[in-house]
């Protein structure tokens, strides 16, 4: 990919309202670069999916994750390269680090989904929200939080919960992303 004169910033985390928290924050703090929010579900697809009739049945992990990347080449194609091409700061909030980190907790295997969102750039900054996910079911508004609930529906909640709590470990330990420079 070609140099981009903007700022790319990750937010990466498993608590929704934490990371859109950090994001908005982060680009108030930087409001003098016209700093933007890219944030998660931009093109509509997990809205699509939580409509879906009860037949459809529940998406596998691998599928939540393919849904995710292409949501994310979404937000890069109309909403982060125009901004970073117009000089802005882009608080990318969650970015990739966050799916891959759901889709290692999920058993898919590390390098399919580190060669899955080779498409996006690397950031200039990378941050990680460690603040554990919701319990309350009005402040589930991340993507860890949602597709958990999607791929196991009436599961238990103690499994779901286990789900969340290995994606926040491995949210802690991988460094798929470098910066960019």
């Amino acid at each position: 990919m070609t140099t981009m004169p903007g700022t790319l910033v990750a937010i990466d985390g498993v608590n929704g309202a934490a990371v859109d928290t950090t994001a908005r924050t982060l680009a108030r703090e930087h409001r003098k670069e016209r700093a933007a929010v890219s944030a998660w579900d931009a093109s509509g697809i997990f809205g699509e999916l939580m409509v879906a009739e009860e037949d459809a049945g529940l998406p596998s992990a691998r599928t939540l994750i393919l849904l995710y990347a292409a949501d994310l080449a979404f937000r890069l194609r109309w909403e982060v390269k125009p901004a970073l091409d117009q000089g802005r700061l882009v608080v990318v909030a969650p970015y990739v680090n966050t799916a891959i980190a759901f889709g290692r907790a999920a058993g898919l295997d590390a390098k399919s989904l580190r060669e899955m969102f080779s498409f996006a750039p690397l950031p200039d900054q990378s941050r990680i929200v460690e603040t554990a996910a919701s319990r309350s079911l009005s402040d589930r508004t991340g993507f860890v939080e949602f597709a958990s609930d999607q791929l196991l529906g009436a599961k238990s909640k103690a499994v779901r919960r286990e789900l969340v709590i290995r994606a926040a470990r491995t949210l802690k330990t991988i460094s798929v992303l470098k910066k960019r420079g």
